[in-house]
């Protein structure tokens, strides 16, 4: 029976709940965001990547397939035209730039004293002022002057006639693309003339894909447009775009399909599989009910407190799927049988043995939302809700969906064979288990390949065009970036000042190659006071008259005028005075300076060659106290070092924690190790074959090391929890959980494993990864454990057979139990220990002398039926409890001496012999008057002559009541029953009118709140 409209109810609901969580939530493409920040190399690099703005810059090259420089800066101009007239773009090409460095030259020129320090002046000037090389010079500006490069160029020469200027102005070097550029018509060329780089800076960001697909469309249109233009003239136009804007289209096209792919295979083939091992297979498929309904509240509530998802945690929405549905199908296996069942009988079976796998798994996920990682603290905690909202959905609402089920019919299911063989496979499983993990230990070597390109996957196209920009314009990534924050220009102008003196010294050391700060053409008060100072010293001692004479003959010689020289004969006097001002504003972009756009101030990005001698960790342990550094190599070895010693760190804490909960758990070391025992064998064996298939250990895969022993250990707790519970592996109970184990291992594996079809590297790792280690999970669960947890049931067997014949009742009772899971063997040893029943019950039960049959009226757990079989060698013991969990192992405990049964009182079970003792403990309170009186009646008829009632019961005390009795009257309160509490002469008197004759009255002398009465019932 299925209530159609509640299912249809919680269906909608279901939708809409995640239908909102997907409109409340923006999906992100930026895989930069999955990086740790903790560390301050991780988190330098990614404070320079939120500001640097190459970060979202892109970069066309723009190569003519024949040498004519004037086309290409043509097709340059006309696409920087085009580029503009879009709309999508800030800032277009380097015109800017072209049109300031005029101005920067003149600058240079007018502030020569300031802008040499003197070593450069003894290194590179003083060789400049032979008289040869002057005259060469001077010849050289007279040659100029006659050709169309010498117009506006006699200020220049006034002030700089030796071209210092062209000296600082080289400085600049190290912020073009490549050292062997050169600068044509104002746009920048490759050495081979071919290449013209356009650069741009879009409006939107560079993760931005709305605004990427419309920058990738225009630039495809434009190159339509130019060849269009020269193919007529044989020439050929080939634009080749580089940034960040590709990688998003590639990554957000990549991951879609895989998204839609593993969705589509991963609910197809769970759909499937159940199909095949459900003898209703459409009521198989709606085990998928739960994981949809878990998914799509995990989306609203992860709605709740974010605003962003990421597309790759969308990804494991298959996975997801079938990682939650193991227990959907446990439920509705239990459900499906060929006799009648109870939505409420089968929420209990799986809730006792899937309880602890579902703890867990929620806590592998909850563990890797502390990674550090963004993404995957997404995916913890998205996957954890998703986990939790199932579970609650199966218990809550399904019981309710599935209130009863008729039988079902029996239909042949030959693929329950197969897994009952393959659990059954007894020693000859265990061996091949066995060989298989020893032959791969030797290939369980951890490979590690931790890189930034392992979280990214491009097409080859972008690959191809990045390989080119890389070989025409060199590798941003062989650069070392350095970003400083000041309050205002003049803290920036004085900071440059200090790295400067510090960056100088590290280039005559060959720790670095070359660098630009500003400082070195726009100097700080304190450098450049120092620079006039060493300008003024070197030309002091009659160098500045040689040189003045110098140039005065050479000039005169081609015709210059006496005065042709007189503005760099003033930088040479020596009462020369310099005025300082602070860097002009126009020239911040060009040398690296921002404003800080979220706080104040400026920021101050510097460019840095590495030298022979450069060192990553020394590079940032000298300058990384005051600024923040990035250099590409480095900051991806610093990160595989983090990865390995945070994820082992985890993995290691994980598994400790996973091994005492178990403990916890089960309050059984053995156990404990058996249930771990088949998560080691899957590492060892996923950790071998990942070798032989030559798959290192990248970053997915050091994530999911902790979810992959979360779920899989799931697979051991199911079988170890259905061996402790059904004891025999021919149970029908027993072979529906391992049905279950196996369906959910199988959907799991089906989940991940449409990943290893992904395009896209993350989640192609994740579902090879997961693949290997899920699966090997399952097999050694289904190879190992059997064998093991029969060998430990017959040795503990053995071992406490043989220890038991000289232990006291109490051990003789706890044996009974050993078995059990922990919380009721806990109960037996408190009840045992701290009960005062079983020091006032031999008693109670001394004028019987000879017992045989026994009647336990609410037995409970069968603490006190157990005492009675042990205190009465020969008796039997006939129970009922209304708790079907309460009467299974009260049955375990009484073995085969015991009959108990689930029944409600004042029915007695079936006894087909006259009742020596009837035990009534602890249990009338939770009965009205009219049944209390009609247990007595039935009792005293099923009694033997001078058979006896033993009762104890709870009173109303006199005086403040114990905790021990609030917590049982709150109890039964929250259990919406009212509670029955008698006086002892009321107990008495009923007994009497049911004609008993009352031989015990008295307060137990343990607790003044309980009452013993006995009553012999005479009846000749």
């Amino acid at each position: 029976m299925i209530n159609y409209r509640l299912l249809l109810i919680v269906s909608l609901l279901v939708s809409a709940l995640a239908g909102i969580g997907l409109l409340r939530l923006d999906f992100d493409t930026d895989v930069v965001r999955s990086l740790p920040s903790g560390d301050k190399v991780i988190a330098d690099g990614l404070e320079i990547f939120a500001h640097h703005p190459i970060h979202d810059q892109i970069a066309v090259d723009v190569m003519l397939d024949v040498d004519d420089p004037d086309t290409l800066v043509e097709a340059g101009t006309l696409l920087e035209k085009k580029m503009q007239d879009s709309g999508l773009f800030a800032q277009v090409g380097s015109a800017e730039f072209g049109e300031l460095i005029p101005d920067m030259a003149l600058y240079a020129a007018r502030n020569l004293p300031l802008l040499f320090s003197g070593e450069e002046l003894d290194q590179m000037v003083a060789p400049l002022l032979t008289a040869e090389k002057i005259k060469t010079r001077i010849q050289k500006l007279y040659q100029d002057l006659n050709s169309m490069e010498g117009i506006g160029q006699a200020e220049f020469i006034g002030l700089d006639p030796l071209g210092l200027k062209d000296l600082v102005l080289a400085r600049l070097a190290p912020l073009a693309p490549s050292l062997n550029t050169r600068f044509f018509r104002g746009a920048l060329l490759s050495a081979d003339g071919q290449h013209l780089l356009v650069t741009a800076r879009p409006l939107a960001t560079g993760t931005d894909t709305d605004s990427a697909r419309k920058i990738a469309g225009l630039i495809a249109e434009s190159s339509r447009i130019l060849n269009e233009k020269y193919n007529p003239s044989g020439r050929r136009i080939t634009l080749t775009p580089v940034g960040a804007f590709r990688a998003a289209l590639d990554n957000e096209r990549i991951i879609r399909h895989d998204v839609q792919l593993a969705l589509v295979l991963a609910t197809v083939g769970v759909g499937l599989l159940l199909l095949v091992l459900f003898s209703r297979p459409l009521l198989g498929l709606l085990s998928l009910v739960p994981a949809l309904a878990g998914t799509g509240a995990a989306l609203f509530a992860y709605s709740l407190f974010h605003s962003s998802i990421s597309v790759m945690v969308l990804g494991f929405g298959g996975a997801i799927i079938s990682i939650t549905v193991d227990h959907g199908i446990a439920y509705l296996l239990f459900l499906d049988r060929s006799h009648e069942t109870k939505g409420r009988d089968a929420s209990s079976e799986v809730r006792a043995i899937g309880l602890m796998a579902v703890v867990t798994t929620i806590g592998a996920f909850v563990i890797l939302s502390c990674s550090g990682f963004p993404i995957f603290t997404e995916l913890g905690q998205f996957t954890a809700l998703g986990i939790f909202f199932s579970f609650l959905f199966i218990h809550s609402i399904f019981p309710r969906i599935f209130p009863t089920m008729p039988p079902g019919r029996d239909r042949a299911l030959p693929l329950r064979g197969l897994v009952n063989s393959l659990y059954n496979s007894g020693k000859p499983g265990f061996v091949a288990a066995v060989l298989l993990a020893v032959g791969l230990l030797f290939f369980a070597r951890p490979q590690f390949a931790v890189s930034l390109e392992s979280m990214n996957t491009v097409t080859e196209e972008t690959m191809a065009a990045d390989a080119l920009f890389s070989r025409v314009w060199g590798s941003i990534g062989e650069r070392i970036t350095l970003m400083k924050k000041g309050g205002g220009i003049t803290e920036i102008e004085r900071e440059n000042d200090k790295l400067l003196a510090k960056i100088e010294q590290d280039i005559d050391q060959d720790v670095l190659r070359a660098a630009f700060v500003p400082s070195m053409i726009f100097p700080g008060r304190e450098r450049g006071v120092l620079n006039l100072q060493a300008w003024q010293n070197f030309w002091r001692d009659g160098r500045s008259k040689r040189i003045e004479q110098a140039l005065s003959n050479a000039g005169a010689e081609f015709g210059f005028t006496p005065d042709a020289f007189a503005g760099f004969f003033s930088l040479l006097d020596p009462g020369y005075a310099a005025s300082f001002h602070p860097i002009p504003e126009k020239y911040y972009n060009l040398l690296g300076i921002l404003h800080n756009g979220k706080e104040s101030g400026l920021l101050q990005f510097v460019t840095l060659l590495p030298g022979k001698k450069y060192d990553g960790a020394d590079f940032q342990q000298s300058y990384g106290k005051d600024a923040s550094i990035f250099e590409a190599a480095f900051f991806t070895r610093r990160l595989a070092d983090i990865l390995f010693s945070s994820f082992t760190t985890m993995l290691v804490i994980v598994a400790v924690s996973m091994a005492l909960l178990l403990y916890f758990f089960y309050l059984n070391l053995r156990l404990t190790l058996l249930t771990l025992l088949p998560a080691v064998f899957a590492y060892i064996c996923t950790l071998g074959t990942l070798r032989l298939l030559h798959h290192p250990l990248d970053i997915p895969s050091l994530m999911l090391s902790i979810v992959i022993l979360g779920m899989g250990i799931d697979y051991a707790i199911f079988c170890v929890r259905a061996h402790q519970r059904y004891r025999d592996v021919s149970h029908p109970s027993y072979v529906l959980v391992r049905v279950a184990v196996f369906m959910s291992g199988a959907s799991t594996l089906i989940g991940f494993g449409v990943l290893c079809f992904a395009e896209h590297s993350v989640l192609k790792s994740v579902g090879i990864t997961s693949l290997l280690g899920i699966g090997y999970s399952l097999l050694g669960t289904f190879l190992l454990l059997p064998p093991l947890l029969d060998r430990y049931l017959a040795g503990e067997n053995k071992r406490s057979s043989m220890q038991l014949d000289n232990r006291d009742i109490t051990c003789r009772i706890r044996h009974r139990f050993r078995m059990l899971e922990a919380y009721p063997r806990m109960f037996v040893r408190f009840k045992l220990q701290f009960d005062p029943m079983f020091k006032e019950l031999p008693r109670m039960l001394a004028q019987r002398k000879h017992v045989a049959t026994m009647l336990d009226i609410g037995c409970g757990y069968g603490v006190p039926a157990c005492w009675c079989l042990e205190y009465f060698t020969q008796a039997r013991v006939y129970g009922i409890d209304p708790d079907p969990e309460r009467v299974r192992v009260a049955a375990i405990g009484a073995g085969e001496r015991g009959r108990i049964t689930v029944g409600w009182a004042p029915d007695l079970p079936v006894v087909d012999r006259p009742i020596d003792v009837v035990l009534l403990l602890d249990m009338l309170h939770h009965l009205d008057d009219a049944t209390v009186s009609t247990l007595f009646k039935k009792s005293y008829m099923a009694l033997d002559h001078q058979g006896i009632l033993v009762t104890r019961f709870v009173i109303m005390p006199s005086g403040r009541p114990s905790w021990s009795w609030h917590l049982e009257d709150r109890r039964i309160k929250i259990a919406g029953r009212n509670p029955w509490y008698r006086s002892g002469e009321k107990i008495a008197q009923m007994l009497q009118e049911a004609g008993f004759m009352i031989s015990i009255h008295e307060v137990s002398e343990g607790n003044p709140e309980l009452v013993w009465i006995v009553g012999r019932a005479d009846k000749e």
